[in-house]
This record gives C-alpha cells, structure tokens and sequence, in this order.
C-alpha cells in the first residue's frame, strides 16, 4: 500500500525540530571523561551502599504501595468469593430451577435477577 504522505524519503521525520517539537535542553546521553576500556574508581569504603530501590523514604509512597499490595489482596479473596457464590448459585439451580428462579435467587442473595442470569448463563 502506497503513502499517502507528500514527503519523500529524505524528508525529516514529524516530531523532530523541524515539526515544531523543542529541541532537547541536554544529550541524550551524559559525556563521560572515560575513555573506552577505562573503569570508573570503586566508591570509598566508608561510602554508603546503594541497594536496589524497593521504596523510598517518602511516607505517602509507601503508604501508597502498602495500600496497592492490599488491594490486590483484596482483588484475590473477592475473586475467591465470587467463585463460591457462582458455584452454590449453579448448584441450587441445578437441585430445583422451579424453585431457585433468577428472581428468587437474587432475593435471597441480595442482588439482582440480571447478575444470576449472569452467572447460569456464563457457566454454560
């Protein structure tokens, strides 16, 4: 399929400078005084060691990763829970549909007949 673009192939890419994107303020990359087989000197002994970061020291960052690892336990048991009533729902279903319609489910569940229709209807 041909381009519909009126650039040819040596025309600059859009987003670069020429397309009104500001120009980068620094490198891309910082310049080094190392030269290609030099290495950097190793840090003091007394320097403190950097440990990969799993937090920070920030409060409101680590309240805010405690509360997503609840969550997301929290996704889990309601997950589990789900998966129960769906079953016990199948199952009274199952034992006597005239007496276990969608209505009557959702009664004694305390929802509504859509979301046991959902439920019967996905298990098939």
């Amino acid at each position: 399929m041909a381009s519909r673009s009126p650039r040819g192939p040596d025309a600059p890419a859009r987003g670069g400078p020429d397309h009104g994107a500001a120009p980068r303020s620094s490198p891309a990359r910082p310049t080094s005084d190392l030269s290609a087989g030099a290495r950097a000197a190793p840090p003091p002994a007394d320097a403190p060691r950097r440990t990969p970061r799993r937090g920070t020291s920030d409060p409101r960052a680590t309240r805010a990763r405690e509360l997503h690892r609840k969550a997301a336990d929290a996704d889990e048991v309601a997950a589990r829970y789900r998966r129960e009533r769906d079953r016990l729902v199948l199952q009274l279903r199952a034992e006597d549909p005239a007496r276990w319609s969608y209505s009557a489910i959702a009664d004694a569940l305390g929802c509504s007949p859509e979301l046991v229709a959902l439920v019967v209807r996905r298990s098939r």
